[in-house]
């Protein structure tokens, strides 16, 4: 027997659940009006995540191309990237071993780009320079632009973000074709958030091209806009 809507809302606060239908109520509308134009250039979240990521490229005079980035990656994905590129890069002489996510938050939102170590897999051949080396990484993390944002969630918005990502932005996700990470319950999701390794919805996402990730980061917004609207003009300031 079909439970009575209603009660799917009994698990959250009411905070949460008016922050839900609003949500769902902005979807609706928004499906009701009619194919929005898709976007062609980037947001602001989106230039800040990709000035930061090519902020120790430019310092250190690396040239970056402008179309180098497809999408913006979470801090969990963009270790395993950031790995990738610099062994191909490297022609499979290199290992990067990215630090813990809790202290990625300090180097990203400080503007130095993403932190890990460097380790020899054979013999170096061409990167016995270390500088060459360092050029090759600074353009592997300026490739892999990240969204810090869930690091910015104030206390207060936990919860809320916890009922919208449940409710809203999974479902939004598999809707579009994108596999989605089994969610936390709400104590170990706050838990998460407190220590700087938030769960996020968008670690096993990945689009073929920019004009696909505009689609699916409009259709499925990493953050409601009331959070967003707490959390982007603090990321914004925080960065170079």
């Amino acid at each position: 027997m079909a439970r009575p809507a209603g009660s799917r809302m009994r698990g959250l606060t009411l905070p949460a659940a008016a922050l839900l239908l609003a949500v769902l109520s902005a979807l609706a509308t928004g499906c009701s009006a009619g194919a929005v134009s898709p976007r062609t250039a980037p947001d602001s979240v989106e230039r800040a995540a990709i000035a930061a990521a090519q902020h120790p490229a430019m310092r250190d005079g690396v040239p970056i191309a402008e179309d180098i980035w497809t999408q913006l990656w979470t801090p969990k994905q963009a270790g395993a990237a950031i790995a990738h590129c610099v062994y191909e890069g490297s022609a499979g002489l290199l290992d990067f071993r990215a630090a813990p996510v809790a202290r990625q938050s300090q180097v990203v939102l400080g503007g130095n780009g993403y932190e890990g170590t460097i380790s020899a897999l054979s013999a170096l051949g061409d990167f016995t320079d270390s500088r060459a080396v360092g050029r090759l990484v600074d353009s592997c993390i300026a490739a892999y632009p990240i969204d810090a944002r869930l690091w910015l969630v104030p206390a207060d918005d936990r919860g809320a973000l916890y009922a919208y990502d449940l409710t809203v932005l999974r479902r939004c996700l598999v809707a579009h074709g994108q596999a989605v990470p089994k969610m936390p319950d709400r104590a170990d999701f706050e838990r998460l958030l407190r220590a700087s390794t938030p769960w996020n919805a968008y670690d096993l996402v990945v689009v073929t091209n920019r004009r696909a990730w505009y689609t699916l980061a409009d259709a499925c917004p990493a953050l409601p806009p009331d959070i967003a609207a707490h959390v982007t003009p603090r990321l914004l300031t925080s960065w170079p």
